[in-house]
Formats: C-alpha cells, structure tokens, sequence
C-alpha cells in the first residue's frame, strides 16, 4: 500500500519536473552554495556536469526530475536553497518509484545523495524542503 502511494505521489509530480523557474540573485546564491559543496566530491575525483536544474520548490511538494544513470558509475546529486530556515532534502528513486539505498548529507538549506546505479537506466531525482513555503533551490551533479 505505502509503495503503491508513493508510486501515485511520483507519477502525479512528475508531469513538472522542472518547477518554476529561480530567477536573479536567489538562482546565483543558490548554484553557489551547490556548487561549494560539490567542491568536496571533486575532490575525491567526480567530475561536475555543466547543466545545473533550479527552480522554485513548491510548497510541502517534492519537486521531481528524471535522471539517466549509467551502471558502473558512481553520482552525487547536490541540492542548495538560499532560505536558511529550510532544510532541504535530497532522495533517489527508481522508476517504479522504490527508493534506492543513497548515502546522505543534510546540513540545513544544502544537501545531497550519492547512488552507484548497479543497472543504467532512468531514476527520479526528489527534492524537498521542510519549511512549508516555496523555496528557491538549485541542484548539481557530479559523477566518477
């Protein structure tokens, strides 16, 4: 019963997968703030993909995008928001809506989840937030 909730939860979101756009000064901080985290996987050898998602999280809605992965790769997806009262959370699906077993980092308004699909295919990347009202976020993501 809960996995088929979250399947219609998934499928019901998925038609906006980018949300409203983020604009101006809250994009930048934002992309910022994703990308000074992310600066810890380069460090460990992930490469950054020049395209970044950013938008505006709805309120106490998951905004929702699909993501192809390959196998044999290893992902890191970072999500920042510049509301710092807001703690945002980041989670990996498989297309049928299970949720994948992802390391996590949560430090308030930055977050992110790291998954080695062991079967390339397509994921839903959730991004969440806890403070009840639309936030501007970012996401970024990295790869080895």
């Amino acid at each position: 019963m809960i996995r088929t909730s979250l399947i219609a939860l998934l499928l019901a979101f998925a038609g906006n997968l980018n949300g409203s756009p983020a604009s101006g000064d809250a994009a930048v901080t934002c992309r910022r703030a994703a990308l000074d985290l992310a600066g810890a996987w380069a460090n460990d050898g992930f490469r950054l993909r020049e395209h970044t998602w950013s938008g505006t999280l709805p309120a106490d809605k998951p905004a929702l995008a699909r993501v192809n992965l390959l196998a044999g790769n290893r992902y890191w997806f970072t999500a920042a928001t510049n509301a710092a009262s807001t703690t945002l959370a980041v989670q990996i699906f498989t297309e049928r809506g299970t949720p994948v077993a992802a390391e996590s980092h949560r430090d308030g308004p930055v977050a992110a989840a790291g998954f080695a699909p062991t079967t390339s295919g397509t994921y839903i990347l959730s991004i969440s937030e806890s403070g009840g009202t639309p936030v501007p976020f970012c996401v970024v993501t990295s790869y080895k």
